[in-house]
């Protein structure tokens, strides 16, 4: 019956949801920066929205546009590969689960480019070529889809693209608040992801269910167009000397200078060279203060 595959849905989300749960209390532990600042830093979680309106601003708005792209294409792709109307819906299913394959290389390279280059320069690198490919599916949709070959390739390029601010934006808004602050950063921005993945996946069903498949796409090169203007603008160029001094003046109660130290750009070493790769070593202070990405190291 159609009832026991959608309750059977909502019980095997409940089970993981119930599992997750049970990790965080059994697994997870405060890391040392964040027992220190909790002690220390009343002035950063007073202040907080005062001096970093403008980061948290960046990261919410973004990882709400990104939503609202990811989650909208994902419920309607099928419908998008559909040949034609009277087409068997399995042939786009197929064609689905094909592409999702074929785009699991860019999920293994977006965190490995995150040690090479800044997670600012990976979230517009993404964001560009989102709107470079869905221009081009969106001008010649009626076109492109008489060329299954191309139409294919041109989805999964934009699709791929999608992996790099699918790991910036969850990267960004880990690292770049406060330690005493940063869950509530961190909160907040992806709390707004799910407003904009409610709405996508809403407004793509919509204009699927109208036919308007080219207007998906333009919806999808638009938002990505102002993803990548608030990325510029609202998002810092940092490295682990960045974030590490901003830490340590929020420690100190100094929300402003921390904020303008963040947007100061990436800080060279004591040694007045650009920092390296930690990967767990300890710094001067003697706190761990590991790396996950070239942006902190």
């Amino acid at each position: 019956p159609p009832h026991v595959i959608w309750r059977g849905i909502f019980l095997v989300g409940s089970a993981l949801s119930f599992a997750g749960l049970l990790l965080r209390f059994a697994t997870t532990k405060n890391s040392k920066s964040f027992t220190k600042a909790a002690k220390r830093a009343t002035g950063t979680r007073r202040n907080f929205f005062r001096y970093y309106w403008r980061p948290l601003l960046g990261t919410a708005l973004i990882w709400l546009l990104f939503d609202i792209v990811e989650y909208g294409l994902k419920q309607n792709d099928a419908a998008i590969f559909a040949s034609n109307a009277d087409g068997p819906y399995r042939n786009s299913i197929l064609t689905v689960a094909a592409t999702r394959m074929l785009v699991i290389p860019s999920l293994a390279f977006a965190p490995w480019l995150l040690k090479k280059i800044s997670s600012k320069s990976v979230q517009m690198i993404g964001f560009a070529g989102c709107i470079l490919f869905n221009f081009l599916l969106a001008i010649a949709y009626e076109d492109l889809k008489k060329l299954n070959l191309l139409f294919d390739a041109l989805y999964i390029f934009q699709l791929s693209f999608q992996s790099l601010p699918g790991v910036s934006t969850m990267a960004i808004s880990a690292e770049i608040y406060p330690s005493a602050v940063k869950g509530t950063g961190a909160a907040i921005s992806s709390a707004c992801g799910k407003l904009g993945a409610t709405f996508g996946s809403y407004y793509f069903t919509h204009l699927k269910n109208e036919g308007r498949i080219s207007d998906i796409f333009w919806t999808v090169t638009f938002t990505s167009a102002l993803a990548f203007i608030l990325t510029i603008v609202l998002i810092p160029s940092y490295n682990g000397n960045t974030l590490f001094k901003a830490e340590e003046l929020a420690d100190a109660g100094k929300p402003r200078e921390a904020r303008r130290m963040l947007f100061s750009g990436p800080q060279k070493s004591a040694e007045g060279k650009e920092s390296q790769e930690v990967n767990g070593s300890e710094s001067d202070s003697g706190e761990d203060y590991s790396c996950t990405s070239s942006d902190e190291c």
